[in-house]
């Protein structure tokens, strides 16, 4: 019960008790007072009548006619004359009639009727007795006037009461209604400060106390996120430029190769500091760290322009570029002007002369690829790089390149799409989901995974046609729907609100049934407010919204996973466990703790390795995806 309705409870009781106890003696005032009333007013008349009737001295006629007079006046029972052996000489008398006032209440109380008596004597001789009764109804109607006034009075004054005590309790008890939302809020990882302070001593004391307490969880939760962050950064960052290093380059670049998406293929470019020995010899360290950051500089300045540009320092002589989903053809003012601006800082620093020189080279990487065949690339390309040059080993592939946009719509209509399932599990090794792989059947029916075509499909701008498909696909799909599936959205769909009611609608068709939407993490910090209205669409609608290839972003704060509140995360086993267990072995729980405390399921994904599972749930990871478990399988 609330504290409103206790204290409304409480009233209640308090003013039905003063209203019984104030009638109680009013009632018995009352009907005290009534009763001696009529007992006056009954002896006064049978005096006055005692008197008169002495003037007719003994005459039966006209003591009667003062008796009739008297008693015809309507205030009286019963009035009788008695002679002195008492014997009755007149009476009148009325009948009893019914009660203008209601039974339930005459049953309440008793009245006796009093009876006056008067001598009547002719001179000094007494001739009777004579006795009047009066009508008790007028004091039964005035009792039960002023009860009934008293009652109204008590009920415009409990109403007026009631009505205050309301105002006034919503107005005290609105912060306690602040201090609720603010410990609902703390629940969901959501920091409210109250900055309306109450006046009750009480409730101000309640306030200030939940407003340090939410400061207090407010800055535990920030330094987790911080401490996440400075630990991402020692990972994976370069002491020197501030760029990814080699093991970030690795991470990322085995996460683009494992996509399904248009930036599994894509474009490297390196840029190699030759001689940089002798330049250490010839002009000092400190110079040649200073000329490393200049070129660093340059890159990222170059870059900027580039959707998804993740840039490494790969060891002391390298910087690698990788540019998803890009084009050969795309990147050539790019390239030019990385390698310009870099020639002349080379200048700058009195080294291009000397035997120092850049060698910048580029190639193509697709889901074909492994991180150690590119890295032999890198080092077989820049064997053969011409000094001060970009020299390009891109190899284009003109089988897409001939594939027409009315070819390719006619391949990703429903009929020549198939789905390929790949289970996530737990550590019972029970199912959470399944993920839905799309595949293309072509002409000839043969079978075409994701990385084949996706980015064609993105260079056609068909993502969105490609992704409603899908969905309608697994939706009738019969043998599909007594399992939970995972459909990875495009960033087209995404930032389209035309998809999102298309599949609030669509997702209305098929009550009973549960899907899991996921955006990349990328794709996402692109387009927060277009993931925030998806997230909640399909939160309200009873489905999931996840995270795919999450991952640690130099410059964003973690707060936005508190915005959006996704179901789950899916992060890179390996990546994840770098996170989570430093090279000696030593835990680091705090990105564990910051996405568990807001009730999302951490799911470690492209599992290959038994070692690094068996890890990662020593640390606690309970759901696991990977060819390690299952491969995609057809359905």
């Amino acid at each position: 019960m609330s504290l409103f309705k206790q204290i409304a409870l409480i009233m209640s009781l308090f003013l039905l008790l003063v209203l019984i106890t104030v009638i109680s003696f009013n009632f018995q005032s009352a009907k005290a007072y009534a009763q001696e009333e009529m007992a006056n007013n009954a002896q006064n008349t049978a005096t006055y009548l005692s008197l008169s009737l002495a003037s007719a001295k003994g005459n039966s006629a006209q003591m009667k006619t003062m008796i009739d007079a008297i008693y015809d006046s309507g205030y009286f029972q019963e009035i009788t004359l008695l002679d002195t052996e008492g014997v009755r000489i007149h009476q009148r008398q009325k009948e009893h009639e019914a009660s203008a006032v209601p039974e339930w209440f005459l049953s309440l109380y008793h009245m006796d009727a009093p009876l006056a008596k008067a001598t009547v004597s002719s001179g000094w001789s007494p001739i009777g007795t004579i006795q009047v009764t009066p009508i008790q109804e007028n004091a039964h109607l005035q009792l039960y006037t002023n009860f009934k006034d008293l009652l109204q009075s008590f009920v415009l004054i409990s109403l007026i009461s009631f009505s205050a005590l309301f105002l006034l309790l919503r107005w005290i008890l609105s912060s306690l209604q602040r201090v609720t939302q603010q410990a609902e809020a703390v629940i969901d990882n959501t920091f409210i400060i109250n900055d309306k302070i109450p006046k009750t001593t009480e409730f101000k004391d309640v306030t200030l106390a939940m407003n340090k307490m939410v400061r207090k969880v407010k800055e535990i939760f920030e330094k987790e996120a911080e401490s996440v962050q400075d630990y991402h950064k020692l990972l994976f960052t370069d002491e020197l430029t501030g760029l990814g290093n080699k093991n970030f380059f690795e991470r990322k670049l085995n996460d683009l190769l494992s996509s399904q998406e248009a930036d599994s293929h894509g474009i490297i470019l390196t840029l190699y500091l030759e001689g940089l020995v002798e330049a250490n010899k010839s002009i000092g360290h400190e110079k040649v760290n200073a000329l490393i950051l200049e070129l660093s500089s340059i890159i990222k300045n170059a870059c900027d322009q580039e959707s998804q540009t993740i840039i490494s320092r790969i060891d002391g002589t390298k910087i690698a570029i990788i540019i998803p989903a890009a084009k050969d053809e795309e990147l050539d003012e790019l390239t030019d002007s990385i390698l310009s601006l870099s020639l002349v800082s080379l200048e700058k620093a009195s080294l291009l002369d000397a035997e120092c020189a850049i060698k910048l080279i580029r190639f193509g990487y697709s889901p074909e690829n492994s991180v150690s065949e590119l890295y032999q690339k890198i080092q077989k390309d820049l064997l053969i790089a011409q000094k001060n040059a970009l020299s390009d080993f891109s190899e284009e592939n003109p089988k897409d390149e001939s594939i027409t946009r009315e070819v390719l719509e006619h391949r990703i209509n429903e009929n020549s799409i198939a789905l390929a399932l790949q289970n996530v599990y737990d550590t019972n090794s029970d199912i959470l989901h399944s993920e839905a792989y799309v595949r293309l059947f072509d002409e000839e029916r043969n079978i075409h995974e994701a990385g084949s075509f996706i980015p064609l499909v993105h260079k056609m701008k068909l993502d969105t046609r490609l992704d409603q498909n899908v969905i309608n696909y697994a939706l009738k799909e019969e043998n599909l729907n007594s399992r939970e599936l995972a459909f990875n959205l495009s960033l087209r769909f995404l930032e389209d609100e035309k998809c999102t009611q298309w599949l609030k609608e669509r997702l209305a068709g098929v009550p009973g049934r549960k899907f899991n939407f996921e955006i990349s993490n990328h794709s996402l910090l692109s387009s927060l407010n277009e993931a925030l209205s998806l997230s909640n669409v399909l939160r309200e609608a009873g489905h999931h919204f996840g995270i795919d290839r999450f991952s640690i972003e130099e410059e964003t704060n973690l707060n936005y996973l508190q915005m959006l509140k996704p179901h789950y995360l899916k992060i890179d086993g390996s990546y994840l466990l770098d996170l989570l267990q430093g090279e000696k072995g030593q835990t680091n729980h705090a990105l564990q703790i910051l996405i568990e405390s807001l009730d999302i399921k951490i799911i470690a994904t492209n599992l290959e390795d038994q070692d690094v599972k068996e890890k990662l749930e020593k640390i606690g990871i309970r759901y696991f995806q990977g060819s390690l478990l299952a491969e995609p399988k057809l359905v």
